[in-house]
């Protein structure tokens, strides 16, 4: 998992002082007591932040319209959603600075390698009832959302601007400094080879978590106590999200599929047959768009060399 990509976004230090000034911002009577910076995302930077007894997030970001974005989206939110809550936002010395609440559990990721395969199924049904929870939200249209959430960008997973996304990240964009050119020939043929699957995507123009995987969920025993970092929600296919979730290969993942899957369809929502491959399709342009920087870390472009790797030899399956 990406846990040891590189940043591209160097941390953002904040003395103490000014942590004080910003929780003051919100509640002018309260005092902050601890400041622990928190390990885990790769664009903002997130302290826990102990004021008298309880706990908040301090978020911090160079791209303040992601945070407004949060900020609108998480009120929102259907109410089966287990997100934490935002209660303020500001900014300090340029950066954007929301505050949240503060939510107990543990990542997901760290019980995927050492489950049993119950633990896995259960776990899967209630990340699968989540999925199908935020999918409740709707839009207009497909694409990417501006900060009053209205579709500012249309994007849509068709068979016809599949390909041509995934040729775009190649002929206009950087990800071909980082695939041998045999690997990116074998991509193309793989996308029009499998384009024509999109005609079964029914899911809708309804709310994509985008980043929806084991360093984003938090668990309390084998349930969901709450989705973190919304920062590239969008409106758009389900299998966004299915794809993220789906990426890395652990034991026990039939299990935990399983229990996805009846989360969803208890929940009202049913798959197209081919769920999984529309599902590694859709991740397949996450994974390329991944790719498409001029500066790219080695162990970013050495993991996502893998997973298209394994995407390609359908060895996922």
């Amino acid at each position: 998992m990406k846990t040891n990509w590189e940043r591209h976004n160097p941390i953002i230090e904040i003395p103490i002082e000014a942590i004080q000034s910003i929780i003051r911002s919100y509640s002018s009577n309260l005092t902050v007591q601890n400041v622990t910076l928190l390990s885990g995302g790769l664009s903002h930077t997130n302290y826990k932040v102990e004021v008298e007894a309880n706990f908040v997030v301090v978020r911090v970001t160079k791209n303040h319209e992601s945070l407004l974005r949060e900020e609108t989206l998480h009120a929102i939110l259907p109410d089966k959603v287990l997100a934490p809550r935002f209660l303020h936002v500001t900014m300090w010395n340029g950066y954007g600075v929301g505050i949240l609440e503060w939510k107990n559990g543990s990542l997901l990721y760290h019980h995927l390698t050492d489950s049993s395969p119950s633990n896995m199924n259960r776990m899967g049904r209630s990340i699968g009832q989540q999925l199908a929870a935020l999918r409740e939200l709707t839009f207009d249209t497909y694409g990417f959302l501006d900060t009053e959430l209205t579709v500012a960008e249309e994007f849509r997973l068709t068979p016809e601007n599949f390909i041509s996304t995934i040729e775009s990240f190649f002929t206009a964009g950087y990800a071909s400094k980082w695939l041998p050119n045999n690997e990116i020939d074998q991509i193309h043929r793989f996308t029009r080879g499998n384009a024509h699957l999109f005609e079964e995507d029914e899911s809708g123009a309804r709310l994509v978590h985008g980043d929806f995987n084991g360093l984003n969920l938090l668990m309390n025993g084998s349930d969901v106590s709450a989705v973190l970092d919304w920062e590239f929600a969008l409106s758009g296919s389900i299998y966004f999200d299915i794809g993220n979730m789906l990426r890395y290969q652990y034991i026990h993942m039939s299990s935990f599929e399983s229990g996805l899957i009846t989360g969803l369809n208890e929940s009202g929502i049913v798959l197209s047959d081919n769920w999984k491959k529309l599902a590694k399709l859709a991740d397949l342009v996450a994974l390329c768009s991944l790719i498409n920087r001029q500066v790219c870390g080695e162990n970013r472009v050495r993991d996502i060399q893998g997973l298209i790797h394994m995407t390609l030899s359908d060895s996922w399956k």
